[in-house]
């Protein structure tokens, strides 16, 4: 279970870093608190962080370093 947590951790972290321009286009919703606090283009730069995050807590998942109880 680890594993795939992992995978899409990492990996769909990585597919939102590379395509988080044309994602924030196709929902085109910006994040209020992001423009407020992160300057000019602060949605895309808060979709950056976001898959920033991601491959972090999938690493940190993947090698048991972050304990799940439900793993």
């Amino acid at each position: 279970m680890r594993f795939f947590f992992f995978i899409l951790g990492v990996f769909g972290g990585t597919l939102y870093i590379i395509y988080h321009r044309k994602i924030t286009e196709v929902i085109n919703l910006r994040i209020g608190w992001a423009e407020q606090y992160l300057g000019p283009g602060g949605t895309y730069t808060a979709h950056l962080l976001f898959g920033f995050i991601a491959i972090i807590l999938g690493f940190l998942i993947g090698f048991g370093w972050l304990p799940l109880p439900f793993i």
